[in-house]
């Protein structure tokens, strides 16, 4: 920390009232645990502890009476643990969200493939008639089936009377990449469920951690730039001409695109209520210094 950062820091502290100086500790602990770099000073942390616990008082009696920033602080100082446990849970789900978009990827791009392989050969039995040569056709169809190949492959009928290689994913391919894409909307669900219970908690406690909030928006921004660019593997929707060039999928029914909107984007998916208040519930429990401060 700069001397200026030292002087604005502890200008705010100055200014801040009891339960602002409370908050300040409370980053300061995670900035320290999750940056390395702790926004306050030794010096500045004994102050504030100081004027928290200046704020108990006796009563007649001479019995130590906390005071409301005592058990304000250690309310945030609940929040934060649990919160912090909770990120890991968080953190775990977001690489596993990650490993499994990096395997819909390796398929989406097999796909990909298949189809430029299909083009090309369909493209090589075409003739300067405007034709296809049919003998051709039936002679690559004939060595990819065969070993060691075993293609799924065939000559499909078109609407014009003419013949084309129809080159499609072996079937347990095509189911692999479908329960690919399942695994990650699992993982995805349940990242952005827990992490929506955490914004939640810290919205209604009043404890906004700075460098949680970075963390877990970091998460969220990352999975969503993922799985947008896993998507365009297949198709550039950004592109004009795209719902023209969808309507035309649609009506012939096409695998690539039911693989690619199976997977949806990460504003799209819905938040899993059972993990939600359950993860609210865990975050929302006081430890036994909290619940025998009140």
């Amino acid at each position: 920390m700069t001397k200026n950062d030292e002087k604005r820091v502890q200008k705010a502290i100055l200014n801040a009232d009891s339960r602002k100086k409370c908050l300040l500790l409370v980053n300061d602990i995670v900035e320290g645990s999750l940056r390395g770099t702790p926004l306050l000073t030794e010096s500045q942390v004994s102050d504030i502890k100081r004027s928290i616990t200046a704020t108990a008082s006796f009563d007649a009696k001479r019995n130590y009476v906390i005071s409301d920033e005592q058990r304000a602080y250690a309310a945030m100082l609940d929040a934060m643990h649990l919160l912090s446990f909770c990120l890991l849970d968080v953190q775990a789900e977001y690489l596993d969200a990650k490993a499994e978009l990096a395997s819909v990827r390796g398929l989406f791009a097999l796909v990909h493939e298949y189809q430029n392989f299909n083009e090309l050969l369909n493209e090589l039995c075409w003739t300067k008639s405007g034709t296809y040569n049919a003998k051709l056709q039936e002679r690559a169809v004939s060595i990819g089936q065969r070993i060691p190949y075993f293609y799924n492959m065939s000559l499909k009928e078109k609407e014009d009377d003419m013949r084309v290689i129809d080159f499609k994913l072996p079937l347990e391919a095509s189911s692999a990449i479908f329960d690919a894409i399942e695994r990650v909307k699992q993982k995805s669900t349940r990242l952005k469920t827990l992490i929506q219970a955490m914004r939640d908690v810290m919205s209604q406690k009043q404890t906004p951690i700075s460098a949680i909030i970075e963390r877990i928006d970091k998460f969220e921004e990352e999975i969503s730039e993922l799985i947008r660019m896993t998507k365009t593997i297949l198709y550039r929707t950004d592109l004009e001409g795209w719902e023209e060039l969808r309507a035309t999928l649609v009506e012939t029914a096409s695998p690539k695109l039911a693989m690619m909107e199976a997977l949806p984007d990460y504003d799209d998916l819905s938040v899993d209520q059972a993990v939600y208040e359950e993860t609210r519930f865990l975050l929302k429990q006081e430890s036994p210094l909290t619940f025998n401060l009140r």
